[in-house]
């Protein structure tokens, strides 16, 4: 429970706090500022409420915890990891021959569509890098909206500071 105590008033609000009411004008205030000192006082006193929550009445699962730990995945041999590997190189090597800025974005943005793009950071990072610093005026963005949004929109992803 929490009070303001003023000498001459108090009144209760909705929350059950007590405190002064406001004063409007700017008069009124110097007034209560200079003469009236007002004294806020705090007690740990909590009201226990109990929040009533609906049931759902849910069927228990027929799912049993061990029978959910004795499930493997077939995906953890080691030919998918040969596999995984294997094509992590090929995006790799196709990051490294695409040379064209616009191609770049493009192939940086359908690896973040994908979910793939945390397996090539260093590599996006160093493209954007590169993008973003050459000053050059590039031709595949003069006049096309698109490339311009584009590039715009992954340095912003990436923490880059692109005006407007």
């Amino acid at each position: 429970m929490s009070s303001c105590i003023n000498p001459s008033t108090l009144v209760t609000s909705v929350n059950g706090f007590k405190c002064l009411p406001l004063a409007t004008n700017k008069a009124a205030i110097r007034i209560m500022a200079k003469n009236k000192p007002v004294q806020c006082l705090v007690s740990a006193k909590y009201d226990n409420l109990t929040v009533d929550r609906r049931s759902a009445n849910y069927q228990p699962s027929i799912w049993d915890h061990d029978f959910l730990q004795s499930l493997n995945s077939n995906y953890t041999d080691e030919t998918y990891k040969r596999r995984e590997e294997e094509l992590k190189g090929k995006v790799m090597t196709t990051i490294k021959d695409v040379t064209e800025p616009l191609n770049q974005l493009e192939l940086i943005d359908s690896l973040q569509r994908l979910g793939l793009a945390y397996h090539f950071e260093t590599e996006i990072r160093n493209i954007l890098h590169d993008i973003y610093n050459s000053n050059n005026d590039y031709v595949w963005r003069k006049e096309n909206l698109y490339a311009t949004s584009l590039e715009f929109r992954l340095l912003r992803q990436h923490g880059y500071p692109v005006s407007q």
